[in-house]
């Protein structure tokens, strides 16, 4: 394609919403980490193995095997996350791309619930789950027609990454649909088969072990005893490294406690899925997306962070969209006025959309960011 042959027009829509979607993210969490880190969104980043092998804990591990004292352990988790998602970012662009630009994949790319989602809401961003975002790019690059050792370099590298995130979130390991569409439907690739037997394996091992080596309440105080010795706040004790020390049963009364709010992520969940929904690639692939959103189900079922589980499974599927030939995503139900009220209109909350008991659901998005914007600037002026 050429600078020429370009669609301009669309082209700005789509990428100004990926990139104003992830200058918000950025910009937002940068302050989070500034102020001192976020209970949940950062802090589970820093469980560790505090003398003993506890799930969740490789990236901690190694993150502190080599970040230095204080602020600045915060400022290099900031920076690998930030290297997670611009390979992600940079597949979906290239995706545009090989589709010119067309309005069903400016629907799926920049769906609310697909990229933009960590800028409409940031707190649902910057999760684990990326590092399993990361290991499916890896795998759909490795599908193009490359020289064989660069594929095989590619699935080592996704096999990695893929290593490090169920180990340090075992429902990473949910993702592992994606990885076998991406690896058995194309015949081209090496080691497929035996890729695809690897990260079963290791997907189960670390289910496995995320049972077997829970946590208890001795494990959320030796996790924060490390977090402090690395200087850092104690408001980071309180989020995701409290929930280590908590039952499954505890997970499932606070599901149970917000039922009736968080029903209506069945609507939401129904909007987000419309791009992939109208695919051809769902007519073709319809059994791979029905293992992709069974193994997802589990989520829904064990946290309350459904706009995040939602969220998993768009990218999960876009990803797997985006490895399979450029027409595999066309509807001509998508033109210029369905897909500007689509990526603008609305957006998902990552959990807890609104207090349990009291009626209504938030507005967010694109536009509802920019009436609020505008709001703040008027009353600035008087």
């Amino acid at each position: 394609m050429t600078a020429h042959s370009i669609p301009w027009p669309r082209a700005i829509v789509a990428l100004g919403i990926l990139a104003l979607s992830a200058t918000v993210a950025i910009g937002t969490y940068a302050g989070v980490i500034a102020a001192g880190g976020n209970d949940h969104q950062t802090a589970d980043w820093l469980i560790s193995y505090p003398g003993e092998f506890i799930r969740r804990g490789l990236f901690g591990q190694l993150l502190f095997g080599i970040a230095p004292y204080g602020a600045g352990t915060l400022w290099l988790l900031f920076a690998v996350q930030i290297a997670c998602y611009v390979p992600v970012f940079a597949f979906f662009v290239s995706y545009l791309v090989r589709t010119n630009f067309s309005w069903s994949a400016i629907a799926l790319i920049a769906s609310p619930a697909a990229l933009p989602f960590i800028g409409w809401d940031p707190l649902g961003g910057f999760r684990k789950e990326i590092l399993g975002f990361l290991a499916l790019v890896l795998i759909a690059v490795a599908r193009r027609r490359l020289a064989q050792h660069w594929q095989v370099t590619l699935l080592i590298a996704a096999l990695a990454v893929w290593t490090v995130g169920v180990f340090s979130w075992e429902s990473v390991a949910f993702l592992l649909p994606a990885a076998g569409f991406l690896l058995l439907t194309e015949p081209r690739l090496p080691l497929r088969r035996t890729m695809a037997a690897l990260f079963t394996a290791i997907g189960a091992s670390a289910l496995a072990a995320s049972v077997i080596w829970h946590g208890s309440a001795a494990t959320t105080t030796a996790l924060c005893t490390r977090i402090l010795d690395q200087g850092l706040s104690p408001n980071l004790c309180t989020g995701a490294v409290a929930w280590m020390g908590r039952s499954l049963q505890d997970s499932v009364d606070l599901i149970d406690k917000g039922a009736a709010t968080n029903s209506g992520y069945l609507f939401m969940m129904a909007l987000a899925l419309l791009p992939i929904v109208l695919s051809p690639w769902l007519r073709r692939y319809w059994g791979w997306a029905l293992v992709a959103a069974i193994g997802i189900a589990p989520l829904f079922a064990l946290g309350i962070d459904y706009g995040r589980w939602v969220h998993i499974l768009v990218i999960e599927l876009s990803i797997c969209i985006a490895a399979s030939h450029r027409d595999l995503i066309e509807s001509r139900l998508w033109n210029p006025l369905s897909v500007g009220l689509f990526v603008t209109m609305w957006a998902l909350p990552h959990a807890n959309p609104t207090t349990p008991g009291v009626p209504g659901w938030p507005w967010k998005g694109l536009t509802a960011d920019a009436i609020n914007w505008l709001q703040v600037r008027l009353l600035s002026l008087h």
